[in-house]
């Protein structure tokens, strides 16, 4: 009798959930579209595809297209660039604040699988950027470069985030659509605690009235301002990290489209007008990275150290003051022969 009574428990429990698959459409919402990554991201209403890039690529196949965020914007003068190239000249896909799994789905949504075939893609990004698919994944920040499914990030997002047991948690997802009522009764948990203190529109009143006066940015500890603060050593293990990164689709795709690849590693602001200070952890982790890009046919160009970019030449955080972008642009084009053949 108990194991009949547990097997009818444990059946419950596997079958019961299975109503989710009901109400999801319901609580859904008319505008709500599913999530391209449901391992991270509930349904929501999405920004559309951007394809006037893909027009504007197909309209003039540049010969090489760079890639980052605005350490590459503040550093790469297209004009400049597509002057030293000759051919085709150059195109800059260059998104402030976006990580590696924006800059693979634009690289695989907006060249590849577009027909796209420059000579050369060059990503920009400093130190872990590159195994780290997390960073700046917030919700609509991919829409631009997102298709409607996006299985492999899908499946890269959740195996970092859940683990050695993310494909139970992919199961699950598909099986229960569980995203949808999560994200139906999420906004319901976090108004909970006005819904004790307020009622009906009174409540909308008191969280404005906290938002505009209790958690504002005069009100909160201050702290130092950094575009991007460095990591500390625990993210620095490049053969831990890659497997749950983008890095090695960028590395297919890049292979299978008989596109080259570059990746250069932006310098981070110098300190005391020397370079920027590196753990022996960081170090090893460039090292590690260096190998495995020239072991996939890939250029690496690391600006660490470099005396010619001296702290004169920064403006806030990392990025450089405008008027030397002409000389960084330059300075890659004749320290990074390899990059441009």
């Amino acid at each position: 009798m108990s194991w009949l009574s547990l097997g009818l428990v444990v059946a419950g429990a596997l079958v019961v959930p299975l109503g989710l698959r009901a109400v999801s459409p319901a609580l859904r919402g008319p505008k709500a579209a599913p999530s391209y990554i449901p391992a991270i991201e509930s349904p929501r209403e999405r920004a559309p595809f951007d394809t006037s890039v893909v027009t504007d690529l197909n309209q003039a196949r540049p010969d090489y297209i760079a890639i980052g965020d605005s350490m590459a914007g503040s550093r790469i003068a297209l004009g400049d660039l597509s002057r030293l190239v000759g051919g085709r000249g150059a195109a800059g896909l260059f998104d402030a604040a976006r990580g590696s799994a924006y800059w693979y789905l634009a690289f695989k949504n907006w060249i590849v699988d577009r027909g796209i075939r420059p000579k050369a893609v060059i990503f920009f990004f400093r130190d872990e950027n590159l195994t780290d698919p997390l960073f700046r994944v917030w919700p609509g920040a991919l829409d631009r470069v997102a298709m409607d499914q996006e299985s492999r990030l899908n499946e890269i997002l959740a195996a970092r985030v859940n683990g050695t047991y993310h494909q139970v948690h992919l199961t699950t997802q598909a099986l229960y659509k569980h995203d949808a009522v999560r994200a139906w009764i999420e906004p319901k948990i976090l108004r909970a605690p006005t819904a004790l203190a307020a009622d009906g529109p009174g409540q909308t009143a008191l969280l404005d009235a906290m938002n505009d006066k209790v958690f504002t940015l005069e009100t909160l500890r201050p702290m130092a301002v950094a575009d991007m603060q460095a990591a500390d050593d625990a993210a620095f293990d490049f053969r831990k990290f890659l497997p749950t990164s983008v890095l090695p689709e960028i590395i297919r795709l890049g292979a299978e489209s008989g596109i080259h690849l570059a990746f250069v590693r932006v310098q981070r602001r110098p300190e005391d007008h020397r370079p920027p200070p590196q753990s022996p952890a960081l170090q090893r982790y460039i090292k590690d990275l260096a190998a495995y890009l020239v072991a996939n046919r890939a250029d690496f160009h690391d600006d660490w150290g470099d005396p010619d970019l001296p702290l004169e030449m920064y403006d806030d955080g990392d990025h450089l003051k405008d008027e030397y972008r002409s000389f960084y642009t330059a300075l890659l084009f004749r320290k990074a022969p390899g990059i441009f053949r």
